[in-house]
């Protein structure tokens, strides 16, 4: 098939703009983009309160969402619910419910990948912690010579 030369112009044109518009992303500034900034404290109390626990999901009961298979790592969202709420979130899996039918199934999971900066910070406070110990732990050595 022969396409005219105004067409293959104009698919030309288009890749072009694409491209140019790609060229002119716009960089959001870090400082912009994020309001309400804070640091985390107080985090070993509140890690110390969750449970990590290893599972499997019941992948024969509920085969329609295809969850994984085989031993997983993690917490339970009631538990984490209670620490830190915005950890945990709705998900929600479409699956097949007859011919032309399908339903929704909605449950919590966590994202752990938010636990990441409150272990950072559980470790910085641990840090100072050990640090003050030392001190003082040199101190009553030099008081008890």
């Amino acid at each position: 098939m022969k396409y005219p030369l105004a067409f293959k112009g104009s698919v030309l044109g288009l890749l072009l703009t694409a491209s140019a518009v790609t060229v002119q992303a716009q960089k959001i500034d870090e400082s912009a983009l994020k309001v309400n900034i804070d640091k985390i404290g107080h985090s070993i109390g509140q890690l110390k309160k969750l449970e990590p626990v290893t599972f499997k999901y019941d992948t024969k009961k509920y085969n329609f969402l295809k969850l994984p298979a085989g031993q997983q790592y993690g917490f339970l969202a009631s538990n984490v619910q209670a620490e830190f709420p915005a950890m945990v979130y709705e998900s929600a899996k479409s699956y097949p419910a007859g011919k032309n039918d399908s339903k929704i199934m909605r449950f919590n999971e966590v994202e752990t990948a938010q636990l990441i900066p409150v272990l950072v910070a559980a470790i910085k406070e641990q840090q100072a912690e050990i640090e003050l110990l030392k001190k003082e732990v040199t101190l009553l050595k030099e008081k008890s010579k």
